[in-house]
């Protein structure tokens, strides 16, 4: 039976090689305890942003051990005397081929990482993408696309790499105001009272509903505002209720306003 005889400097390397992958797996390792860590030392959050979270992390793992798997295997065929030279300059034309034809996905996916990790938007935000010129709802949140609800319904699909600048209309409180020009020969006292009953009424619906005051004073108006707490999604609807409810304030107490002709409407019933 015949024993297969290595070369001395091939037994030398076999060693190496071996200590290489070792170095590599445990390196891997160490990466894989460290993301670990940043990622179980969050903040608490919603299901969503942890699952998309997670989802980054994941990635990142991946993109680790694809890395260092790959500089191992170079480096082991290098030992052997593999031209890997060669190997890499081939892969690089091809590479670079690729990388041509498909620049909009890679700039697609890493915007897409570092939306997710930033935590620009979540799925049900509304947003706008003032560049585009878009409003809408978030349906999805991919790692290559933003899929978005318009107003009136519409879906609109966006190459992340296209999301340059985000308004997020979700992530914190935002109000809407009415602003009422009364004429200027109306009373502010009267104005005043008129408009305090008619907030503390609606604000029995619309909790923090409140009267800022006079917000500007013209020739021709004086002008007053009122204003409530709301959800982006919800201001449009907000709005006409505080518009009814100042229309039928006014209407009952006879104050006038700006540029109204006097007997066109805007007088109390126990005047008619």
């Amino acid at each position: 039976m015949k024993t297969l005889h290595l070369p001395p400097h091939w037994q030398l390397h076999g060693v190496e090689a071996v200590l290489i992958i070792v170095a590599a797996g445990v390196f891997v390792r160490i990466v894989n305890r460290i993301i670990g860590g940043l990622e179980s030392a969050r903040t608490p959050e919603d299901e969503m942003r942890r699952a998309r979270r997670a989802t980054f992390y994941r990635l990142l793992t991946s993109l680790v051990r694809y890395v260092v798997d790959f500089a191992a295997i170079i480096t082991v065929l290098d030992l052997f005397g593999v031209p890997t030279a060669s190997l890499l300059a081939g892969a690089g034309i091809v590479g670079l081929a690729i990388g041509f034809g498909a620049q909009g996905l890679v700039q697609d996916v890493v915007t897409g990482l570092f939306l997710l990790y930033e935590d620009q938007y979540a799925v049900g935000d509304q947003i706008s993408l003032p560049n585009l010129s878009l409003t809408g709802t978030v349906l999805e949140l991919g790692i290559r696309i933003t899929r978005l609800a318009g107003p009136t319904g519409e879906e609109t699909v966006v190459p992340n790499r296209l999301v340059l600048e985000v308004q997020n209309h979700t992530r914190r409180p935002t109000s809407v105001t009415v602003n009422i020009p009364l004429d200027p020969s109306a009373s502010p006292d009267r104005a005043r009272q008129v408009f305090e009953e008619m907030v503390a009424e609606v604000a029995h619906e619309v909790p923090g509903t409140k009267l800022v005051g006079v917000v500007d004073i013209q020739p021709a108006a004086v002008v007053w505002a009122v204003s409530a707490p709301v959800r982006y999604a919800n201001a449009y609807q907000l709005g006409c209720q505080l518009r009814e409810a100042v229309a039928k304030a006014l209407y009952q107490s006879s104050v006038p306003l700006a540029g109204v002709v006097k007997g066109t409407g805007w007088t109390s019933p126990s005047m008619k």
